[in-house]
C-alpha cells in the first residue's frame, strides 16, 4: 500500500469512528451474557479455547515483565515464559492480532489507573503477574468474532468451526453489536456481548424518594418499605469447604482436590449470581418508581471490616450503591451528614445506641417509631436542598429543576410536621413534641 492510499484509509477510518461516536451518544449500551453449550464442544475446540486463555496469561505476564511497558510490542509472535528449567520461548499461534493488542493495552490501562489512584492519595501496589487468565477480548464484530442467530453459534477468529451457544434470543433485533469478551467461569464458558440500542424515552412519574442503608434491614425507604437482600453460604457449601481443606491437608494437591476446588467455586458463583439478580431487581424498581432518588455515601467497606463483616458480606448493599451512583437521577448526600442523629424539628443531633431502633430527640421531645425511616427522610430532604441550592453543571448528579425540588421538600416536611401544615427550617422554630407511628 502506497503512502497516499494509507493516508486515505486512515482518514476514512477516523471519519467512520467520529460518526460512530456521535451515534452512540443517543443510544443505550447493554451487555448480554450467552453461555457456550459445553456438550457441543469438540475436543479440538476445547483445546483451542484452553490455548487462548493460556496464551493470554503468557502475554500479560510477558508485558508486565517488560522494562518499558508503553513501548512493548503489541503483536508479538512469541513470548518468554518462566518454567522450572528457566525462561523458555513460546509461540503465540492461537491469539489473533486484535486480541494481543487488547491484552497489552489492558496492562497499560491498569498502570494508568494505578497512577491516577496514587495521584489522588490512594494506596497502590505494583501490577502483578497472573496465575490465570479468565477472559479473552474480542474487539471487532465481524472480524474477531461473528454471530449466527439462525444456527445459534458464534465463530471466533482462529477457530475453524463455530461454537454452539444459548441465549442469543436476548439480543434485540436491529441492535448494533459491538465488542465482546470470552469469559471462563467455574460453571462454564460465556460470551459477554456489548450492544447498542436506541434510547427509550421514559415517562416521568414526578416522584422522589430515598433509602437508608442498614445492617438489620439492608434498605429502608422514606415511605417505610424495607428490603433485606442477603444471600448467606449454604450448609452444603460449608461442608464442601471443610472437606476440601481437610483432605488437602492430608493428601496435598491431587486431581480430586482440583475437582473439589471447582465445586466450591461453582457454589460461590451461584451465590454471586443471586446477589447480582436481587440487586438488579431492586435498582430497576427504584428507577421505574422515582424520578429523583437520594442515598448517602455510606462507608460500606468500613462496615465490612468491623463487627458486621459477615452480615455485610452476605448482603448486596455495595452493588446497589454502585449501580445507583451510576444513575444520572441519583443524588448522593455526603458521608458526614448525620441523618440518623439529626432531628427534623429542632435541627440538633441526638446520639442513639445501635440497639435503639426508634428515635427520640432529647431537646424537643420529637419521636419517631423507626429511626431508619426517619434517616431516609432526612437524606431525601438534604439531597433536595443540595439540588435546589447548588447551581447545576454538566457533572450534576441529578437534573431536577428548582421548582420540583422545592415542591418535594414541602411535601416531605409536611409529613414530618406535627399537624401536616407549614414547616419552618430547623433552628428557626419553637420546639414541640411529635409522635409519628
Amino acid at each position: 500500500m502506497t503512502g497516499k492510499a494509507r493516508k486515505q484509509k486512515n482518514a476514512s477510518i477516523r471519519k467512520t469512528m467520529k460518526a460512530t461516536r456521535e451515534k452512540r451518544k443517543s443510544q443505550c449500551c447493554r451487555v448480554f451474557e450467552v453461555k457456550v453449550t459445553k456438550g457441543k464442544l469438540s475436543h479440538e475446540k476445547e483445546e483451542h479455547i484452553k490455548r487462548l486463555f493460556l496464551e493470554g496469561k503468557w502475554l500479560w505476564n510477558h508485558t508486565v515483565a517488560h522494562e518499558d511497558v508503553f513501548s512493548a510490542d503489541r503483536t508479538p509472535g512469541s513470548v518468554f515464559v518462566k518454567t522450572p528449567d528457566g525462561m523458555d520461548e513460546r509461540e503465540l499461534f492461537a491469539l489473533g492480532s486484535q486480541m494481543k493488542q487488547d491484552i497489552v493495552d489492558g496492562v497499560k490501562s491498569a498502570i494508568k489507573g494505578l497512577a491516577t489512584k496514587k495521584a489522588n492519595g490512594g494506596k497502590v501496589g505494583r501490577i502483578r503477574f497472573r496465575k490465570f487468565c479468565n477472559f479473552i477480548p474480542l474487539r471487532q464484530y465481524g472480524v474477531t468474532y461473528r454471530i449466527d442467530f439462525v444456527k445459534n453459534t458464534i465463530s471466533i477468529q482462529g477457530l475453524k468451526k463455530p461454537v454452539r451457544v444459548k441465549g442469543l434470543s436476548q439480543i434485540p433485533e436491529g441492535a448494533d453489536i459491538a465488542s465482546a469478551r470470552l469469559i471462563r467461569k467455574p460453571s462454564g464458558l460465556y460470551f459477554h456481548i456489548t450492544v447498542y440500542t436506541d434510547a427509550c424515552e421514559r415517562e416521568p412519574v414526578n416522584a422522589v424518594g430515598a433509602c437508608d442503608f442498614g445492617i438489620r434491614k439492608n434498605f429502608t425507604f422514606d415511605d417505610g418499605r424495607e428490603f433485606d437482600i442477603k444471600v448467606p453460604e449454604s450448609r452444603k457449601l460449608k461442608l464442601d469447604q471443610r472437606r476440601m481443606n481437610r483432605l488437602y491437608a492430608r493428601n496435598g494437591k491431587t486431581k480430586n482436590h482440583r475437582k473439589r476446588v471447582a465445586r466450591v467455586r461453582r457454589d460461590y458463583e451461584k451465590i454471586e449470581n443471586q446477589k447480582e439478580d436481587k440487586a438488579n431487581k431492586l435498582v430497576h424498581m427504584i428507577k421505574e418508581e422515582y424520578d429523583i432518588f437520594a442515598i448517602q455515601d455510606e462507608m460500606i467497606a468500613g462496615w465490612h471490616r468491623g463487627v458486621f463483616g459477615r452480615s455485610v458480606q452476605h448482603s448486596a448493599m455495595g452493588r446497589v450503591k454502585a449501580k445507583l451512583k451510576d444513575s444520572p437521577r441519583t443524588i448522593v448526600v455526603p458521608r458526614g451528614f448525620p441523618s440518623t442523629q439529626r432531628c427534623p424539628l429542632c435541627g440538633k443531633d441526638t446520639r442513639h445506641p445501635l440497639g435503639k431502633r426508634d428515635y427520640d430527640c432529647v431537646f424537643c421531645r420529637y419521636h419517631h417509631d423507626s429511626r431508619d425511616q426517619k434517616a431516609a427522610s432526612m437524606i431525601l430532604m438534604e439531597a433536595l436542598k443540595l439540588n435546589v441550592c447548588v447551581e447545576h453543571t454538566a457533572k450534576s448528579p441529578a437534573k431536577a429543576t428548582a421548582s420540583t425540588g422545592e415542591v418535594a421538600i414541602a411535601a416531605l416536611v409536611g409529613k414530618l410536621s406535627p399537624d401536616g401544615g407549614d414547616f419552618t427550617p430547623p433552628g428557626k422554630q419553637e420546639a414541640r413534641p411529635l409522635r409519628v407511628g
